[in-house]
């Protein structure tokens, strides 16, 4: 089994310098921007429901087959997104997404210097302002929240019928990849993953479900 997930050849973005991006996250910043995007889902409690690593190499559950699946079926349901390098771990899902701008929902964003490691709920509450207000520019069409809060509910939606009791963590983590160098420095890092399970963050201290 390979230690990553195949990327299909004609969705592979080329950057080539074309992603540039000169801010990190901000009120004015729109997630329907064109950028990639490093993404890290984690389950709830951070429990391994997606199977288990074994010499090496993740062997995925059935729920993990689900998640697998409806990863590549992201571009089918918002087609100014391409999937990069991703893979399933036990207990979160490491991704690169690449959106394409669409015109209507790009805003001018401010700039600031600094990179982030960013925090986003993906909780369906447009009834207020602030960060899940109904205006906020990441709740736009086919921004980066709204592909993500698609992934976790359609999951969610098709794993409930085969297990009851599944759940994600509300916040997903981001980066937004700045350039070719680190575009290839994650895409090992997604690749060795599997690998580097046993000093990973994210393994719990409990043995998979």
């Amino acid at each position: 089994m390979n230690h990553y997930e195949p990327q299909p050849e004609n969705n592979k973005p080329k950057y080539k310098g074309k992603y540039r991006i000169d801010s990190t996250r901000l009120p004015a910043w729109s997630y329907a921007r064109n950028a990639g995007y490093f993404v890290t889902i984690c389950t709830d409690g951070k429990k391994c429901f997606f199977g288990e690593v074994v010499q090496d190499e993740m062997q995925r559950s059935p729920i993990g087959e689900i998640a697998h699946k409806l990863w590549y079926e992201i571009p089918n349901h918002f087609s100014n997104c391409q999937i990069d390098s991703f893979c399933v771990m036990p207990n979160h899902i490491h991704g690169i997404l690449v959106i394409n701008q669409i015109q209507k929902d790009a805003i001018n964003p401010r700039t600031q210097e600094e990179d982030a490691m960013n925090r986003v709920s993906t909780r369906g509450d447009i009834q207020r302002g602030g960060v899940t207000g109904l205006f906020n520019p990441m709740l736009s069409k086919n921004s980066l929240s709204k592909i993500i809060r698609w992934y976790k509910g359609r999951c969610t939606f098709e794993i409930n019928q085969i297990y009851q009791g599944f759940g994600w963590q509300e916040r997903f983590h981001d980066n937004i990849i700045r350039n070719e160098f680190a575009l290839d420095q994650i895409r090992q890092y997604i690749i060795n993953n599997p690998i580097n399970w046993e000093s990973d963050r994210e393994q719990p201290p409990h043995h998979p479900l």
